[in-house]
């Protein structure tokens, strides 16, 4: 057994005993192609939640300060997690997640950038379309509906996945990237999760 289903399979059960957990939408998660999951992020138990919720194996962006303890980096780097500089533009990061993808590997990004505490998102970062246009992938949006408290539950709704194949051949602008992020992406998590999306503060 790897240490990654070792993993898996130690995080998956002390979840459900933790929590009651419901999945929803496993029909629609390819399972022949690498794509980009998009989630909303409440939580630090979102990233092994989302592991446990997807019968593939995920690769994570994960803040570069969690590999700073080199056991809990070796963890993590096991588990699929790759670094990125938060609030700055990593290019090795994003080369790293579209050779990831070019290999057939999954990889899940949390467009918000950092957690949200409340009924809104966080504005999301255009990273996610950026990768997912240049690599030529699909996006498949989650929304993880719940607070993690002792026996709560926890909804994980797996959408359908968001094409953007008519994107794969154009050289988009920055502008045309995060309006791709705010008008298709994010309201697409917030349905799933039953949150409102940053721009609604001003609708």
């Amino acid at each position: 057994m790897s240490f990654y289903s070792f993993a898996k399979g130690l995080v998956c059960g002390c979840c459900r005993l933790l929590f009651r957990i419901k999945i929803e939408g496993l029909e629609n998660v390819p399972t022949d192609r690498a794509f980009v999951v998009c989630a909303n992020h409440k939580s630090n138990l979102d990233p092994p939640m989302l592991g446990l919720s997807m019968p593939v194996r995920l690769r994570y962006m994960a803040k570069e300060e969690l590999f700073r303890n080199k056991i809990f980096g070796k963890i993590i780097t096991e588990l699929g997690a790759f670094p990125i500089r938060r609030g700055k533009s990593d290019v090795g990061a994003l080369r790293a997640a579209m050779k990831m993808l070019a290999a057939g590997e999954p990889i899940a990004v949390f467009p918000e950038g950092g957690r949200s505490h409340n009924e809104y998102m966080r504005k999301g970062k255009q990273g996610a379309a950026l990768i997912a246009v240049k690599s030529g992938v699909d996006i498949l949006p989650i929304g993880i509906k719940g607070k993690y408290k002792l026996f709560g539950k926890i909804v994980v709704r797996i959408g359908e996945v968001i094409s953007l194949s008519e994107y794969f051949d154009k050289k988009l602008e920055s502008g045309e990237l995060q309006e791709l992020t705010d008008n298709v992406i994010m309201p697409a998590i917030a349905k799933l999760a039953e949150v409102k999306t940053y721009e609604d503060r001003n609708s």
